[in-house]
């Protein structure tokens, strides 16, 4: 399984919206990440979607601060 089917797979959640925007982010954002922020998104997606979903609607801020960067581009995905 390569890199981005392993990450595509982690990207499909418990809810709809989630995976579109993580789907969707993946296909529109991940390749021009740098390692540091492929590292943070990884570790995004081993937090709870309510949490994910609570920072994107900017209902509470990421301890992580390394999610901010990616947190904003979330927000700022395309929809298909």
């Amino acid at each position: 399984m390569t890199e981005l089917s392993r990450l595509r797979w982690q990207c499909r959640r418990g809810i709809k919206e989630m995976d579109l925007i993580l789907e969707r982010f993946l296909e529109q954002c991940y390749p021009s990440l740098s390692s540091q922020q492929r590292i943070a998104f990884e570790q995004i997606l081993d937090e709870t979607d309510l949490d994910i979903m609570d920072w994107i609607m900017a209902r509470s801020i990421p301890e992580n601060k390394d999610y901010d960067v990616l947190i904003n581009l979330f927000r700022k995905v395309k929809p298909g």
